[in-house]
């Protein structure tokens, strides 16, 4: 990889600590650098995953109540809250920089956290496939990674310290007895630097620490620099992009209860959800004479480029499973989808276009 640019943010605003790197990236052009963005945020927020609803993943009240902001990031994945015992990195470079599989890109830009923890103690930590670090099967870190503008992105967070019964509070979990045992299960799965070591290292530490690592697996030096005009710029579109209802509402899907809706005698919609091993997929499909006219598909999945909107408009077509199966292996393009199959789509469309066959399988 060529020069890296360093922006270390320390404490900033939550906007920022989501906002940047989507600006950062969506500037990236022909002989700009590469960038690696440190932030943690001042105060916690909720953030949810490209391809979800907000409706359906959190808790908008509770949020709400707690003083919670809510955000949107084009990187995929499930509905986290954030804080500032978080060390979130974020890089962002050319894809001629990044390894051309996105399996293998998540195993190569892993090594410098994994790495950190080992340097600050956790010596058992490890990259554990599709997307997360782990240590003795705690998960310790969580990783993304995303295309936007031009830049290949890839984040991740290194946890000083977790607070499950927070996090399950923002999730959204109808009965209160089910809440408690969630949050007593995030704190069994989900470990961090205090809990593995018995104390807290000091951020200043981490972040040195962290930069350390990044600078022994890429091979260059980081480069403290500055925003551009053009990036500056940009940043201040995706703030207002942000901070929109319209962003934060992107994602829409039909009520639950109407799993499969009848509209006319020859038109309905059908939902389907299936859980692959690299996120929950759901798939929203309206049928009309034999034919999917529309396809939706959503979850908590990592994605990247197009591949979503590819493979929806592919689901189009006559209704068939067969036919689907043809359309989505003729759109397919391996590694787009981390951890997903395309039998896994072809699943959830299979239970999408079958009335009753979601409740035939749970």
């Amino acid at each position: 990889m060529d020069a890296v640019r360093l922006l270390d943010l320390g404490l900033c605003s939550y906007t920022e600590s989501q906002t940047l790197y989507h600006a950062v990236a969506d500037s990236l052009r022909p002989g700009d650098p590469n960038t690696i963005i440190l932030c943690r945020p001042r105060r916690p927020y909720v953030c949810i995953g490209r391809h979800q609803e907000l409706s359906r993943e959190v808790d908008v009240d509770a949020c709400r109540r707690l003083g919670l902001p809510i955000l949107r990031r084009e990187v995929g994945g499930g509905a986290v809250y954030l804080d500032r015992d978080q060390l979130f990195f974020q890089i962002v470079c050319h894809p001629r920089d990044a390894p051309s599989s996105i399996a293998r890109a998540f195993e190569h830009f892993a090594r410098a956290p994994v790495e950190c923890y080992r340097a600050l103690g956790v010596k058992g930590a490890h990259f554990a496939p599709v997307n997360d670090l782990q240590v003795e099967g705690r998960k310790i870190g969580g990783l993304g990674a995303a295309t936007i503008g031009q830049a290949f992105v890839f984040v991740g967070s290194i946890i000083s310290a977790f607070n499950a019964r927070a996090a399950a509070s923002v999730l959204l979990i109808p009965d209160e007895k089910m809440r408690d045992k969630v949050a007593a299960t995030m704190d069994a799965y989900v470990s961090s630097l205090e809990r593995e070591l018995g104390r807290r290292p000091a951020p200043g530490l981490v972040t040195r620490e962290l930069v350390t690592a990044f600078e022994g697996q890429l091979g260059v030096r980081l480069e403290p620099g500055q925003l551009g005009a053009a990036e500056r710029e940009t940043y201040r579109r995706w703030v207002q992009r942000m901070r929109s209802a319209t962003w934060l509402n992107d994602v829409r899907l039909p009520d639950a209860r109407l799993r499969s809706l009848k509209i006319t005698g020859n038109v309905r919609v059908g939902q389907g959800t299936h859980k692959a091993p690299g996120g929950l997929l759901r798939a929203t499909v309206m049928v009309a004479a034999g034919r999917i006219t529309h396809a939706l598909v959503s979850g908590d999945f990592y994605a990247v480029g197009d591949a979503v909107p590819d493979l929806e408009e592919a689901i189009v077509g006559p209704a068939e499973l067969e036919q689907v199966r043809a359309r989505i292996r003729s759109a397919w393009l391996p590694d787009a989808l981390p951890g997903v199959a395309q039998e896994d789509l072809v699943e959830v469309v299979r239970l999408a276009l079958e009335p009753g066959a979601q409740a035939a399988t749970r």
